[in-house]
């Protein structure tokens, strides 16, 4: 009866030696993994964001796929929108087998390290995605540089509009309102990155004209213009209306900004004849 009480607790203990053992090892296993190393793996294109978020244990894989992009609709301020696919998967002889939940479609991959970087391909697919090993604070790196890439992309769109507009407008024109003296501003040359050159022809109730050499510079909203004034450089600032239709300006001549609008060549050279007249 002892023996057998003795082989029996020596069958416990040995049993729970084994299965310590075999919880060391996967844990060993599961710490070696480079899946386990990182808190995320991310890939930026073309203003969407993905990363995974993976941990493999006892050869099991859990996660989730993120992806984030900015949704912008007329009227309204763009929101971040972000979708969450949830998967599973496994280790393979190669890496990993994973299966993903995309609304009820099913979506297979496989992965596998290269150097740090983990390499994913869709099943049936040619192409190949790295994604980048990060951890929290990295990761919050690559969602602040998608803000800021939005953010720079909505700017460059706001730009080339402006200019396409001010490159599609004649010229500008103010006319006193006491007709004492018109103005038109022609802007022969307008660089994305900013600069303008044209003139400027001032044209009094006496029929004296006037012509300025104009230099400038503008965002798109405000402008500033540089000319020569009985010797002295003169600076000319103001503000664009919305979609370049017009713009206040300084002038020498008075205190008060001038407002400029845009006229085709046809009603300037109407207006030119009228003032002259």
């Amino acid at each position: 009866m002892k023996k057998l009480k003795y082989w029996g607790a020596t069958a416990v203990i040995g049993l729970l030696i084994g299965t310590a053992f075999w919880w060391a090892t996967s844990k060993v296993k599961d710490l070696k993994d480079p899946l386990n190393k990182s808190d995320a793996f991310v890939y930026s294109d073309n203003g969407i964001l993905h990363w995974f978020e993976l941990t493999s244990r006892r050869g099991e894989v859990k996660g989730k796929l993120h992806q984030q992009r900015f949704i912008e609709k007329a009227g309204k301020a763009p929101i971040m929108e972000e979708k969450l696919f949830p998967l599973t998967g496994e280790t393979t002889e190669k890496g990993y087998k994973f299966k993903l939940n995309n609304g009820g479609e099913i979506i297979s991959y496989e992965a596998w390290f290269s150097g740090p970087h983990l390499s994913v391909q869709e099943q049936g697919e040619k192409d190949i995605t790295l994604y980048n090993p990060v951890n929290h604070k990295e990761l919050d790196g690559y969602i602040k540089a998608l803000k800021d890439y939005h953010a720079e992309e909505n700017e460059n769109k706001r730009i080339r509009y402006f200019f396409s507009n001010l490159r599609s407008v004649y010229g500008y024109l103010y006319t006193a309102q006491d007709d004492s003296f018109q103005l038109f501003v022609k802007i022969d040359e307008a660089l994305l990155e900013g600069e303008l050159t044209g003139y400027l022809l001032m044209m009094d109730d006496k029929g004296k004209e006037s012509r300025y050499v104009l230099n400038g510079v503008t965002d798109g909203r405000l402008v500033k213009f540089f000319t020569t004034v009985d010797g002295k450089t003169t600076k000319l600032e103001g503000k664009f209306h919305e979609g370049a239709t017009g713009f206040d300006l300084s002038f020498w001549t008075t205190d008060q900004k001038l407002s400029f609008h845009a006229v085709t060549k046809e009603v300037f050279k109407h207006s030119y004849k009228e003032f002259k007249n």
